[in-house]
């Protein structure tokens, strides 16, 4: 079917779902572990610094893989479909740990964070790549892109927001589970609501080094990693 049939609407709410887990994830993961689960400062430390060089290698080898892949649903939908349900599996387990201690807490920790962290990029890099393939104009495309921001909008009201009454009220496992749920669920509707463009099972697959090239000669591509970056700081500086 022709991506100009996917309504805007469709593809926007994805945004919701895709930030609500990682933003609890993000910013109350260390008020879980280290204030009320007990891990130091140091241990949650070296965690997030193995996951920040994970995550700087992750989102262009799963845009990669994922432009390389030719099925009957398409390049991105599979890649959404399943790994929408791992990333909630996972995000909720992050947030339900059984009575560990010490070592052991700190590898449940580290082991579910990354997992969550990295099953996010392979959901956000095929999100994202739908959007220019769904929208092929630039009013179609401003008309998304506003309706994305606005749910994202939301969506980190909820998460970050209210989060502290949520889980003052349901505990943060009770809390990660409806979260998780109603993340899950939006991911899920705009995976199979999107018309994703059909791709020719003979289509030339991107090699990697040729990809890999590309990605570091592009300017674009380093301009808006050091404006995304340099807009992150401020905001996670007020976070914490």
């Amino acid at each position: 079917m022709s991506q100009a049939r996917t309504k805007p609407f469709n593809y926007s709410v994805g945004m919701f779902g895709t930030s609500i887990p990682i933003n609890m994830l993000k910013t109350y993961a260390a008020i879980y572990y280290v204030d009320k689960l007990g891990l130091t400062t140091t241990q949650f430390a070296l965690m997030l610094l193995i996951y920040t060089f994970i995550d700087a290698i992750d989102n262009p080898v799963y845009g990669f893989l994922s432009d390389r892949t030719r099925s009957r649903w398409g390049r991105r939908k599979p890649w959404l479909a399943i790994g929408t349900p791992l990333l909630i599996l996972c995000f909720i387990a992050f947030y339900s740990p059984p009575a560990l201690a010490g070592n052991s807490l700190v590898v449940y920790c580290m082991l579910f964070y990354i997992l969550t962290g990295t099953l996010d990029s392979v959901i956000n890099a095929n999100y994202a790549a739908l959007f220019p393939e769904l929208f092929r104009d630039d009013a179609s495309r401003a008309n998304a892109n506003a309706l994305r921001q606005a749910f994202q909008l939301v969506a980190m009201i909820i998460s970050i927001a209210l989060t502290p009454m949520v889980t003052g009220a349901l505990g943060y496992s009770l809390t990660a589970i409806l979260y998780g749920l109603l993340g899950g669920g939006v991911i899920l509707y705009m995976t199979f609501s999107c018309k994703e463009t059909a791709v020719q099972a003979d289509e030339e697959k991107p090699r990697f080094w040729d990809s890999v090239k590309n990605l570091v000669t592009n300017r674009k591509f380093w301009v808006a990693g050091f404006a995304n970056a340099f807009y992150a700081l401020p905001q996670k500086s007020l976070l914490t």
